[in-house]
Protein backbone atom coordinates (compact mmCIF):
# COMPACT_ATOMS: atom_id res chain seq x y z
CA UNK A 1 0.00 0.00 0.00
CA UNK A 2 1.35 3.40 -0.98
CA UNK A 3 1.88 6.04 1.71
CA UNK A 4 0.36 9.45 1.16
CA UNK A 5 2.87 12.18 0.46
CA UNK A 6 0.43 14.64 2.04
CA UNK A 7 0.43 13.10 5.50
CA UNK A 8 1.25 15.36 8.44
CA UNK A 9 2.23 14.47 12.02
CA UNK A 10 1.98 16.85 14.92
CA UNK A 11 4.13 16.90 18.04
CA UNK A 12 2.05 19.73 19.42
CA UNK A 13 0.64 19.66 22.92
CA UNK A 14 -3.04 18.69 23.07
CA UNK A 15 -5.27 21.73 23.48
CA UNK A 16 -2.52 24.25 22.72
CA UNK A 17 -2.42 24.24 18.93
CA UNK A 18 0.36 23.64 16.45
CA UNK A 19 2.43 26.56 17.69
CA UNK A 20 3.80 24.38 20.51
CA UNK A 21 5.18 21.73 18.15
CA UNK A 22 8.83 21.03 18.88
CA UNK A 23 8.88 23.13 22.05
CA UNK A 24 8.43 20.23 24.47
CA UNK A 25 11.78 18.66 25.37
CA UNK A 26 11.28 15.35 27.15
CA UNK A 27 15.04 15.03 27.72
CA UNK A 28 15.42 18.25 29.72
CA UNK A 29 16.49 18.01 33.37
CA UNK A 30 17.48 20.48 36.03
CA UNK A 31 18.59 20.81 39.62
CA UNK A 32 15.60 23.03 40.42
CA UNK A 33 11.96 22.46 39.44
CA UNK A 34 10.57 24.30 36.44
CA UNK A 35 7.01 22.95 36.87
CA UNK A 36 4.87 21.49 39.62
CA UNK A 37 5.62 17.85 40.43
CA UNK A 38 3.17 15.78 38.40
CA UNK A 39 2.69 18.42 35.69
CA UNK A 40 1.18 16.64 32.68
CA UNK A 41 1.88 17.07 28.98
CA UNK A 42 -0.09 15.14 26.36
CA UNK A 43 1.02 15.22 22.74
CA UNK A 44 -1.14 14.90 19.66
CA UNK A 45 0.23 11.40 18.97
CA UNK A 46 -1.17 10.14 22.28
CA UNK A 47 2.06 10.18 24.30
CA UNK A 48 1.69 11.41 27.88
CA UNK A 49 4.52 12.73 30.06
CA UNK A 50 4.75 13.76 33.71
CA UNK A 51 7.23 16.06 35.40
CA UNK A 52 8.83 14.32 38.38
CA UNK A 53 11.27 14.71 41.23
CA UNK A 54 13.98 12.04 41.12
CA UNK A 55 15.27 10.69 44.42
CA UNK A 56 18.31 8.90 42.99
CA UNK A 57 20.39 8.41 39.85
CA UNK A 58 18.25 6.80 37.13
CA UNK A 59 19.12 5.35 33.72
CA UNK A 60 17.04 6.16 30.65
CA UNK A 61 14.43 3.70 29.45
CA UNK A 62 13.64 2.07 32.79
CA UNK A 63 10.52 1.88 34.93
CA UNK A 64 10.54 4.21 37.92
CA UNK A 65 8.43 4.40 41.06
CA UNK A 66 8.27 6.44 44.24
CA UNK A 67 10.30 5.09 47.14
CA UNK A 68 7.42 4.18 49.45
CA UNK A 69 9.75 3.46 52.37
CA UNK A 70 10.64 7.16 52.48
CA UNK A 71 7.41 8.93 51.57
CA UNK A 72 4.55 6.60 52.55
CA UNK A 73 3.22 5.01 55.73
CA UNK A 74 1.60 1.58 55.70
CA UNK A 75 -1.77 1.10 57.38
CA UNK A 76 -1.22 2.12 60.99
CA UNK A 77 -3.33 1.66 64.14
CA UNK A 78 -3.71 3.88 67.20
CA UNK A 79 -1.14 6.54 66.26
CA UNK A 80 -3.40 9.59 65.97
CA UNK A 81 -3.48 11.78 69.06
CA UNK A 82 -7.05 12.36 70.25
CA UNK A 83 -8.06 16.05 70.15
CA UNK A 84 -8.31 16.33 73.92
CA UNK A 85 -4.68 15.17 74.24
CA UNK A 86 -3.25 17.14 71.31
CA UNK A 87 -1.07 20.19 71.84
CA UNK A 88 -3.65 22.12 69.81
CA UNK A 89 -6.94 20.69 71.03
CA UNK A 90 -8.78 21.48 67.82
CA UNK A 91 -6.47 19.12 65.86
CA UNK A 92 -8.44 16.13 64.65
CA UNK A 93 -11.84 17.74 65.21
CA UNK A 94 -14.57 18.17 62.62
CA UNK A 95 -13.58 20.95 60.20
CA UNK A 96 -9.94 21.10 61.31
CA UNK A 97 -7.17 20.78 58.72
CA UNK A 98 -4.60 19.52 61.22
CA UNK A 99 -3.90 16.17 62.88
CA UNK A 100 -1.27 15.29 65.49
CA UNK A 101 0.24 11.86 64.87
CA UNK A 102 2.95 9.75 66.48
CA UNK A 103 5.53 8.84 63.78
CA UNK A 104 9.26 8.48 64.37
CA UNK A 105 12.12 9.80 62.19
CA UNK A 106 10.09 12.10 59.95
CA UNK A 107 11.57 15.22 58.36
CA UNK A 108 9.66 18.42 57.66
CA UNK A 109 7.32 18.11 54.65
CA UNK A 110 8.33 14.51 54.01
CA UNK A 111 4.68 13.73 53.22
CA UNK A 112 3.88 16.89 51.25
CA UNK A 113 1.77 16.07 48.20
CA UNK A 114 0.76 12.66 49.58
CA UNK A 115 -2.67 11.29 50.48
CA UNK A 116 -3.86 10.79 54.07
CA UNK A 117 -6.42 7.98 54.07
CA UNK A 118 -8.51 7.02 57.09
CA UNK A 119 -8.77 3.25 56.79
CA UNK A 120 -10.76 2.05 59.83
CA UNK A 121 -12.77 3.05 62.89
CA UNK A 122 -13.73 6.66 63.67
CA UNK A 123 -13.82 8.82 60.52
CA UNK A 124 -12.88 5.96 58.21
CA UNK A 125 -13.19 6.03 54.43
CA UNK A 126 -11.97 9.53 53.62
CA UNK A 127 -9.01 10.48 51.44
CA UNK A 128 -7.39 13.84 52.16
CA UNK A 129 -4.52 15.66 50.43
CA UNK A 130 -1.50 16.53 52.57
CA UNK A 131 -0.10 20.06 52.31
CA UNK A 132 2.85 19.40 54.61
CA UNK A 133 4.04 18.19 57.99
CA UNK A 134 6.40 19.11 60.80
CA UNK A 135 9.45 17.05 61.70
CA UNK A 136 9.24 14.44 64.45
CA UNK A 137 9.43 16.21 67.80
CA UNK A 138 7.09 19.04 66.82
CA UNK A 139 4.62 19.74 68.38
CA UNK A 140 5.52 17.07 70.98
CA UNK A 141 8.20 14.43 71.49
CA UNK A 142 7.74 11.59 68.99
CA UNK A 143 4.88 13.35 67.19
CA UNK A 144 4.36 15.32 64.00
CA UNK A 145 1.59 17.69 62.95
CA UNK A 146 0.07 17.06 59.51
CA UNK A 147 -1.62 19.84 57.56
CA UNK A 148 -4.40 18.77 55.19
CA UNK A 149 -5.69 20.64 52.16
CA UNK A 150 -9.30 19.79 52.99
CA UNK A 151 -10.99 20.11 56.41
CA UNK A 152 -11.81 16.87 58.22
CA UNK A 153 -15.27 15.70 57.24
CA UNK A 154 -15.55 13.57 60.39
CA UNK A 155 -13.51 13.97 63.57
CA UNK A 156 -10.72 11.43 64.19
CA UNK A 157 -9.29 10.11 67.44
CA UNK A 158 -6.76 7.62 68.82
CA UNK A 159 -8.76 4.66 67.47
CA UNK A 160 -8.65 5.89 63.87
CA UNK A 161 -6.45 3.83 61.54
CA UNK A 162 -4.77 5.56 58.62
CA UNK A 163 -2.31 5.18 55.75
CA UNK A 164 -0.21 7.73 53.90
CA UNK A 165 0.36 7.17 50.19
CA UNK A 166 3.01 9.29 48.52
CA UNK A 167 2.56 11.37 45.39
CA UNK A 168 3.43 9.03 42.50
CA UNK A 169 5.71 11.62 40.92
CA UNK A 170 7.76 12.52 43.99
CA UNK A 171 11.07 10.92 44.97
CA UNK A 172 11.00 8.44 42.06
CA UNK A 173 13.78 5.90 41.66
CA UNK A 174 14.39 2.79 39.55
CA UNK A 175 11.49 0.46 40.28
CA UNK A 176 12.25 -2.52 42.51
CA UNK A 177 10.14 -5.39 43.81
CA UNK A 178 9.40 -3.38 46.96
CA UNK A 179 8.01 -0.34 45.13
CA UNK A 180 5.24 -1.79 43.00
CA UNK A 181 3.50 1.36 41.77
CA UNK A 182 5.16 2.15 38.44
CA UNK A 183 4.97 5.87 37.75
CA UNK A 184 6.32 5.65 34.21
CA UNK A 185 9.48 5.27 32.13
CA UNK A 186 12.49 7.56 32.43
CA UNK A 187 13.16 9.63 29.32
CA UNK A 188 16.80 10.45 30.05
CA UNK A 189 19.67 9.46 32.30
CA UNK A 190 19.28 11.42 35.52
CA UNK A 191 22.38 12.24 37.55
CA UNK A 192 22.64 13.15 41.21
CA UNK A 193 23.03 16.82 40.27
CA UNK A 194 19.76 17.00 38.29
CA UNK A 195 16.75 16.09 40.38
CA UNK A 196 13.90 17.07 38.05
CA UNK A 197 12.86 15.82 34.63
CA UNK A 198 10.29 13.92 32.61
CA UNK A 199 8.94 10.39 32.53
CA UNK A 200 6.59 8.88 29.95
CA UNK A 201 3.37 7.44 31.36
CA UNK A 202 1.47 6.51 28.18
CA UNK A 203 2.32 5.67 24.59
CA UNK A 204 5.05 3.88 22.65
CA UNK A 205 8.39 3.73 24.44
CA UNK A 206 11.54 1.64 24.77
CA UNK A 207 11.96 -0.15 28.11
CA UNK A 208 14.59 -2.43 29.60
CA UNK A 209 13.48 -6.01 28.88
CA UNK A 210 13.67 -9.07 31.12
CA UNK A 211 12.94 -12.36 29.36
CA UNK A 212 11.78 -13.42 25.91
CA UNK A 213 8.90 -11.41 24.49
CA UNK A 214 6.52 -11.88 21.59
CA UNK A 215 4.68 -9.12 19.78
CA UNK A 216 1.31 -8.51 21.39
CA UNK A 217 2.08 -10.21 24.69
CA UNK A 218 0.96 -8.36 27.83
CA UNK A 219 3.77 -7.04 29.99
CA UNK A 220 4.22 -6.43 33.70
CA UNK A 221 6.88 -5.20 36.08
CA UNK A 222 9.80 -7.63 36.36
CA UNK A 223 10.18 -9.71 39.52
CA UNK A 224 13.94 -10.06 39.01
CA UNK A 225 15.43 -7.07 37.17
CA UNK A 226 14.96 -3.60 38.62
CA UNK A 227 13.40 -1.15 36.18
CA UNK A 228 12.55 -3.81 33.59
CA UNK A 229 9.39 -5.33 32.16
CA UNK A 230 8.73 -9.02 31.68
CA UNK A 231 6.03 -10.97 29.82
CA UNK A 232 3.01 -11.66 32.01
CA UNK A 233 3.75 -14.49 34.41
CA UNK A 234 7.43 -14.33 33.52
CA UNK A 235 6.66 -15.88 30.14
CA UNK A 236 5.11 -18.97 31.70
CA UNK A 237 2.24 -19.75 34.02
CA UNK A 238 3.66 -18.29 37.23
CA UNK A 239 0.45 -17.43 39.07
CA UNK A 240 2.41 -15.59 41.78
CA UNK A 241 3.84 -13.21 39.16
CA UNK A 242 0.48 -12.75 37.47
CA UNK A 243 -1.06 -11.78 40.80
CA UNK A 244 1.72 -9.70 42.37
CA UNK A 245 3.39 -7.90 39.44
CA UNK A 246 1.70 -4.87 37.87
CA UNK A 247 0.37 -5.09 34.31
CA UNK A 248 1.31 -1.95 32.37
CA UNK A 249 0.81 -2.60 28.64
CA UNK A 250 1.93 -4.86 25.82
CA UNK A 251 4.87 -5.61 23.56
CA UNK A 252 5.06 -4.14 20.06
CA UNK A 253 8.54 -5.23 18.99
CA UNK A 254 10.53 -7.58 21.23
CA UNK A 255 14.15 -6.78 21.90
CA UNK A 256 16.92 -8.82 23.47
CA UNK A 257 16.89 -9.88 27.10
CA UNK A 258 18.88 -7.24 29.04
CA UNK A 259 18.33 -4.91 26.07
CA UNK A 260 15.39 -2.65 25.31
CA UNK A 261 12.21 -3.65 23.52
CA UNK A 262 9.41 -1.49 22.10
CA UNK A 263 6.24 -1.38 24.17
CA UNK A 264 2.93 0.42 24.55
CA UNK A 265 2.26 1.42 28.14
CA UNK A 266 -0.50 3.17 30.05
CA UNK A 267 0.16 3.91 33.72
CA UNK A 268 -1.14 7.47 33.73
Amino acid sequence: MALSSLRRFSKGIVGMGGSTAGQFNKFEQSANPRYHVGYKVELANGDVYRYVHFGATVNRGVLVAGDISETSVADTDNSIIAPASAVTTTDGTLGSRFIQVTIASVTANQFAGAKFITTDDVGEGYTYDIVGNTATGTPASGDIRIELLQPLQVAVDNTTDFAIQANRYHNVEILTTTDEDPAGVSCATITAADNYGWIQTKGIVGILQDGTMTSGCPIQTSDGVSGAVQPMGGGGTDIADIITEVNIGYCLDPGDTTGHGVFFINVD
